[in-house]
Formats: structure tokens, sequence, C-alpha cells
């Protein structure tokens, strides 16, 4: 994860962290429900391998950062 896509997960943390959490929880699952069998990683897709995947946890996080990117502009022009 790049520094700026870090700065951006803890704004949304800090400042938006219900959105986050809620966002979070479904990006996940519609992550996970797209491939039911094998992680992004290429390993099988087990509720606790997902989890613990750090590949997975992390395209998880980009995609909540892009889906609240709207919440990022504030920040940005202020």
């Amino acid at each position: 994860m790049s520094d700026k896509q870090k700065a951006q997960m803890q704004y949304l943390l800090d400042n938006h962290w219900g959105e986050w959490m809620d966002t979070r929880r479904k990006v996940f699952e519609l992550k996970s429900n797209a491939q039911p069998y094998r992680c992004v990683c290429g390993r099988l897709a087990t509720g606790l391998h997902e989890r613990t995947c750090a590949r997975f946890r992390h395209a998880v996080d980009a995609a909540t950062i892009k889906a609240l990117k709207h919440l990022l502009k504030e920040v940005q022009n202020g």
C-alpha cells in the first residue's frame, strides 16, 4: 500500500469511521462472493483465509478507499 493510500485510509478512519466500517464490510462480502473458490492470492478461499490474507485485505482496503473517494475531496479542497 502506498503512502498516499495509507494517509487516505487514516483520514477516513479518523474522520469517517462509521462509513469506513460499513463500506469495508460490504466490499469484503462483494470481493469474497466474486471469487467463491479462490482468493486473489490463488489459495483456497475460506472465511478464515480471507480474514488473514494480506493480499485480500489490501484489495478490500483499496476498493473501500475508492468507494469513499467522495469523502476525501473535502480534505483535498480544504
